[in-house]
């Protein structure tokens, strides 16, 4: 058996696989909560809030539509603690929501999380201007506001983990455990000697979203059927909306102020009297009003937006390799989509479409539909519409096509629908989906919400994952990407194998892998988030089926990044012991991904960078190579601490050292290594060579 070559990546990390709380088990594979958020680790933070910008003006809008960062809009927001996504709500108001659990700004647990409920994730406006209202083309002062005016805030809001199972794509993230709490406070304009300066509002205690929505677990399966035309028969709401009047004169002032707060708690692990490592509960917040109403608060509001992300544009996969691309037969026939009418009445809309791509437009002329509002079903008329479930506006593109596709590119479908009346939220008006055509195949669109790995509750041969992928033209795999999910506890011993196996004509894995890369350890890329375990020699592959995968070796759960909203249905095989292969039925996607072409096909620049900043070019490592000492120079960049690696990514030393210049004794054995310097600027890697 040939192995695999590791080849080291800037910013890697060898990871610690935690026993996280299981959400669901089947046989062997488990999904579990993850323990940090992969998004945020990875994410660029926010702008810097500017604390000297004017305070805004009414009225104040937010509905998280515009997804451009995982972080909240610093023109709104005075923290970055919650998340920004469209990947854990279940049927929002519209696109993209501010989500609370107990992780914080930087996708890690808290310090201070515990088994008992601790405040978490807050969520503070910048200052707003709640003692006058202005015109909308004047900054003179049209208007004091006083008590008798009808000043209302607003929200919408859903306990998260979704209902039912992992089998039906409705499980996402975790719930709320009873002693959790969501809160809404005011800040008062009082001196802060008369009276506490954040005032409660309104609490949510936590949940389940069964409880909370008792109806929302009907006939789960039509609700999540791909083309969204039986959702409108139920009478759901699964996020309910909160009104709350303003009529205290201590918080109609220049400079008030609004937040959320969740308080969580994590699972109690009874066997190590210590808690288990989790993101907590969490809750989903949208649609956030605040405002004048002068002919009184109105439930309703002028728009028309988009309610979640599309789906694939590709029939199996979210991205594939150019070479294997054949056209029209790898395209869905229709791209639904799901829009809702927040009025009252109906809105015309005209409905764009575009792809663009390199060298590439297509542009379709404008569709024209009415979108009806939603109102309360009559049990009495079942067929009605309903309040915040959701419509199909039947606007499918089912005649696009895409050029022929022979090198690497990416290209962007953009929706725009276009209300003929005023629409508050411009933001929620556009949704773009992205089709890359590399040289890896992806069934998964790169974000996590769970961990995938095995249970196993006796000692046996090898547990075994099997993931199927097609060649239409034979290529050369080189390697596999591998997005493990950042976890607590040690993995120093948490050995597996990588395997690659052709078909049978059963359609399941060959008896024998093809190949086997032994001893292999979890390992981390901040930079890109997937890990790149390379082949030491490109294995041919010809026209057919292949698998790629792992054999399990001990008893530790490789924590796997798991995608729930893209399935790769009848693609996850597994074989406990020496059992036959059998089907895994969770709904979504495990996050390996094939790589083909030429290891020179692949960019370094992505997967080595030494250089990603003049100041790191500073780091002198040196003699390079050595006798088994060598010496740290670092100027301009305090060294915090340092780990070595060998190039099956073993992490073999790590230490703290807080200087900025140092001496290291390389391990005894000659050869390759891998040194990885943990700086105040970053992180940096050196390849060093032991004689």
């Amino acid at each position: 058996m040939k192995s695999f070559f590791l080849k080291i990546k800037l910013s890697i990390f060898v990871l610690s696989i935690g026993l996280t709380p299981q959400i669901a088990a089947q046989d062997g594979a488990a999904l579990r909560d993850l323990g940090f958020n992969p998004s945020l680790i990875n994410a660029k933070k926010s702008l810097q809030r500017k604390s000297e910008a004017p305070p805004l003006r009414l009225p104040f809008f937010e509905d998280f539509s515009s997804l451009h960062s995982p972080y909240p809009n610093p023109e709104l927001w005075e923290d970055n603690m919650v998340f920004i996504n469209a990947s854990f709500p279940l049927f929002p108001p519209t696109i993209g929501v501010a989500t609370f659990d107990a992780l914080d700004a930087n996708g890690r647990l808290y310090e201070h999380a515990a088994s008992y409920p601790f405040g978490a994730d807050t969520l503070t406006s910048r200052p707003i201007r709640l003692d006058s209202i202005f015109g909308e083309n004047t900054r003179a002062l049209e208007d004091a506001l006083t008590e008798g005016d009808t000043v209302w805030f607003s929200f919408y809001y859903q306990p998260g983990g979704g209902f039912g199972s992992a089998w039906n794509g409705t499980l996402l993230g975790r719930r709320p455990k009873y002693d959790d709490a969501l809160v809404l406070e005011f800040r008062n304009g009082l001196p802060l000697s008369l009276e506490d300066q954040w005032v409660e509002q309104w609490r949510a205690d936590g949940q389940s979203l069964e409880q909370f929505c008792p109806l929302c677990v009907v006939d789960s399966v039509k609700i999540t059927d791909t083309t969204f035309r039986f959702v409108e028969d139920y009478e759901k709401e699964f996020f309910k909306h909160v009104k709350i009047p303003i009529t205290l004169v201590s918080f109609l002032y220049n400079g008030f102020q609004f937040r959320f707060r969740n308080y969580s708690s994590l699972d109690q692990d009874q066997s190590q009297n210590q808690s288990r490592q989790s993101s907590g509960g969490q809750w989903h917040v949208d649609y956030i009003r605040l405002d004048v109403y002068p002919d009184g608060y109105s439930e309703f509001s002028s728009d028309i937006a988009f309610v979640q992300q599309g789906k694939r544009v590709l029939k199996d996969f979210q991205a594939m390799p150019a070479k294997q691309f054949q056209g029209s037969s790898d395209l869905v026939t229709e791209i639904p989509l799901l829009v809702r009418n927040l009025d009252r009445i109906f809105h015309p809309i005209n409905y764009y479409f575009q792809i663009t791509g390199p060298s590439y437009f297509w542009d379709t002329t404008s569709s024209n539909a009415d979108i009806y509002p939603f109102i309360p079903v009559n049990p009495l008329y079942p067929g009605g519409f309903n309040a915040f479930g959701a419509t199909d506006v039947y606007a499918f593109q089912r005649n696009f096509r895409l050029p022929n596709i022979t090198t690497p590119s990416t290209f962007r479908f953009q929706h725009v629908i276009k209300s003929s009346r005023t629409d508050i939220g411009e933001s929620n008006d556009t949704m773009i989906q992205t089709v890359h055509f590399g040289d890896y195949y992806a069934y998964d669109d790169g974000t996590s919400e769970v961990g995938f790995g095995f249970l196993r509750q006796n000692e046996r041969a090898a547990s075994q994952f099997a993931y199927r992928f097609p060649m239409r033209v034979a290529d050369s795999l080189v390697g596999i990407q591998i997005w493990f999910n950042h976890t607590l506890a040690n993995t120093s011993r948490a050995f597996f194998n990588l395997a690659v196996w052709t078909a049978q004509d059963d359609g399941t894995p060959s008896q024998n892998p093809s190949y086997v890369g032994q001893d292999i350890l979890p390992a981390f890329d901040d930079v890109v988030g997937y890990f790149t375990y390379w082949l030491e020699d490109p294995m041919p592959l010809s026209p057919g089926e292949f698998f790629i995968g792992f054999q399990q070796r001990n008893n530790f759960f490789l924590n796997i990044g798991f995608d729930q909203n893209n399935n790769a249905e009848n693609r996850m095989l597994q074989k406990l012991g020496s059992g036959s292969w059998d089907t895994i039925f969770y709904y979504g996607s495990v996050m390996m991904r094939p790589v083909f072409g030429t290891r020179e096909s692949i960019p370094t620049s992505i997967f080595e960078r030494d250089d990603i900043a003049d100041i790191f070019d500073k780091i002198r490592v040196y003699p390079n190579p050595s006798d088994g000492l060598v010496f740290v120079e670092s100027p301009e960049n305090v060294v915090n601490s340092y780990e070595i690696y060998d190039l099956s990514g073993r992490r073999l030393l790590q230490r703290t050292v807080r200087a900025t210049q140092f001496s290291i004794n390389l391990p005894e054995a000659p050869g390759f290594y891998i040194l990885l310097l943990h700086t105040e600027k970053g992180l940096v890697s050196k390849k060093v060579v032991r004689q």
